[in-house]
């Protein structure tokens, strides 16, 4: 009766074992789909805010070198002006 008692704990307690290790790998399969997630929005941000660098960098040439450049070259058709 206690080889059966303990054959029964000992059933029990594996397949609780099975049911930790497979909770443990659905938990570790969500970490990753959520890291790809982070990491893909990460990707997202650089390229961001090197788009906005980048747009920022244009305006200030652009300003820079605004009053250097006339409208009025000399060589506009008549029915331009």
């Amino acid at each position: 009766m206690i080889v059966t008692i303990i054959g029964l704990l000992s059933s029990l307690f594996s397949v609780a074992g099975k049911l930790f290790d497979w909770l443990y790998a659905v938990r570790l399969a969500d970490a990753g789909r959520v890291a790809e997630r982070l990491e893909a929005l990460k990707g997202q941000v650089d390229a961001a805010q090197k788009a906005v660098e980048t747009r920022m960098a244009i305006e200030r040439e652009r300003e820079r070198l605004s009053g250097g450049v006339s409208d009025d070259d000399g060589f506009r058709r008549p029915d331009d002006e």
